[in-house]
């Protein structure tokens, strides 16, 4: 068997071509859909080079997935946290990073659920193997990572991993819907930095302390609901147009107010049942 010779300059320029090419093709049009001499054209290679270079149409679709991967890889190792800078800003900006990515490149999710729809052997001999080495790779270690730091205290690795989850799933496959919901343009800077603030006031809530704990019958299902309801507020409030930093103390400042308004009714339920114990032995004497 002969060896193929070292790749020249020349050769990575048109398997990068191609691969590019590719990626459009297949996400937009599907496996099925895609012509390779229309690949070709659009690459502006000569149409032999597939065959040369990836051999068959389902060796360039996977040549193409794992190239996604990989650039998918690339973007997840690169995120770190300094110890000496904040930590909580610096998830936000991963968050934001992250989805601005996934936005400006969705080829892989288009093609992981066409193949996923169509139930094909290339969902499970390819896609799964890849999305699962990508979640093992970087995903899970990532967020486990976020919580072990303490940035998030309210959820598990699993449960940041599927709200985020859900959150790209939407904004790729249903944008309309986002658009709806929020009321500004899909994939728009600006969607991106409401919906990375809604969801960054939701992961970052605190445990409460012992004092600041409801006297309440179900006391984690109230703090949670009262977690979510300021997390909304928030979002909300920042909805419009002021800077970050104001949605930032707006929420501070309604986190203060409710703990004040925990305390008040607290100090108020202590102040009555004392009253009733002062009275319930002149009720009860003979």
């Amino acid at each position: 068997m002969t060896s193929r010779k070292p790749a020249t300059a020349t050769d990575i320029d048109n398997r990068s071509r191609l691969l590019n090419a590719a990626t459009d093709a297949f996400a937009e049009i599907g496996y099925e859909g895609t012509s390779l001499r229309a690949i070709a054209d659009n690459a502006g290679v000569s149409f032999q080079l597939i065959a040369y270079y990836f051999g068959s149409k389902e060796e360039l679709w996977i040549a193409t997935v794992e190239f996604l991967c990989e650039r998918y890889l690339e973007t997840g190792k690169g995120l770190g946290f300094t110890s000496s800078g904040n930590l909580a800003e610096q998830f936000h900006s991963h968050l934001r990073l992250l989805l601005t990515d996934m936005l400006q490149r969705p080829q892989l999710r288009k093609i992981w659920i066409q193949e996923y729809l169509a139930d094909s052997p290339r969902y499970h001999n390819v896609i799964r193997p890849q999305i699962k080495h990508l979640f093992d790779t970087v995903a899970r270690p990532y967020f486990e990572h976020v919580v072990q730091l303490g940035i998030v205290e309210r959820f598990t690795a699993a449960q940041v991993g599927f709200l985020w989850s859900s959150l790209v799933q939407n904004n790729l496959v249903f944008p309309y819907y986002v658009e709806l919901t929020i009321g500004l343009p899909a994939g728009s800077p600006k969607s991106v930095e409401h919906q990375v603030d809604m969801l960054f006031a939701v992961l970052t809530q605190r445990r409460p302390s012992p004092a600041d704990a409801s006297p309440s019958p179900e006391p984690e299902r109230a703090t949670d609901a009262a977690a979510m309801t300021e997390a909304v507020t928030a979002w909300n409030e920042g909805s419009d147009g002021r800077p970050e930093i104001a949605r930032v103390d707006q929420l501070r400042l309604e986190n203060s107010h409710l703990k004040q308004l925990v305390g008040s009714l607290s100090l108020e339920k202590k102040l009555l049942l004392d009253r009733l114990a002062a009275l319930e032995p002149k009720g009860t004497m003979k």
